[in-house]
């Protein structure tokens, strides 16, 4: 009988440990850690979506998405057009810097493609004749009328900025007729 006795002391002892481990793994495992939606922000109040932007860029998780999150603040911005988005989207650009989501120089490249008359896509060690390739010459067109797009959504639809726009488009319009004119001379 003692030896009976014996024999379930210790197998009680070695479930406890047992059922200790199942337990954790249960309470664990139905545990929900809150995970951030990361929702892109709508409506046509771009104060309120600047808001909430900051709010979901604050989580780690939704940083990867910045650029999904800009693109739809240029569109609630189009809703929600004035002068003041300019500055709005500066202090938005200068708080995702601060904040570690984008470096300096993507915060300048944000802004300078949307709502600077100023084209990025030129290359700053820009080599004339070598740039007169048939390929090289359509990648910087194609690169600048891509920019263009962007300055008439940042500068003509969020801002309702028509004299910084059209300063633009007559700048994109002097570069390519510049750029066809030193092609044709290099060919010479």
């Amino acid at each position: 009988m003692m030896h009976l006795l014996n024999t379930i002391y210790f197998s009680k002892k070695r479930l406890l440990p047992l059922f200790i481990l199942g337990f954790l793994i249960i309470s664990c495992g139905s545990h929900q850690y809150l995970k951030p939606s990361c929702t892109l922000p709508s409506g046509v109040d771009l104060e309120e979506a600047l808001a909430h932007s900051r709010k979901d860029l604050g989580h780690l998780e939704c940083e990867v998405m910045f650029d999904s999150y800009f693109i739809r603040l240029i569109e609630v911005a189009e809703r929600d057009p004035d002068m003041e988005n300019k500055r709005r989207f500066s202090e938005f650009l200068q708080w995702s810097h601060e904040q570690g989501i984008i470096d300096k120089i993507q915060a300048r490249s944000y802004y300078n493609r949307y709502f600077n008359t100023t084209f990025m896509s030129l290359p700053d060690d820009y080599n004339v004749c070598s740039s007169c390739t048939e390929e090289s010459k359509k990648e910087i067109e194609n690169q600048m009328e891509n920019e263009l797009r962007q300055k008439e959504e940042g500068l003509l639809k969020a801002c309702r900025d028509k004299n910084a726009y059209y300063a633009a488009s007559g700048q994109y319009n002097s570069v390519l007729l510049l750029l066809d004119a030193t092609c044709m001379s290099c060919r010479k």
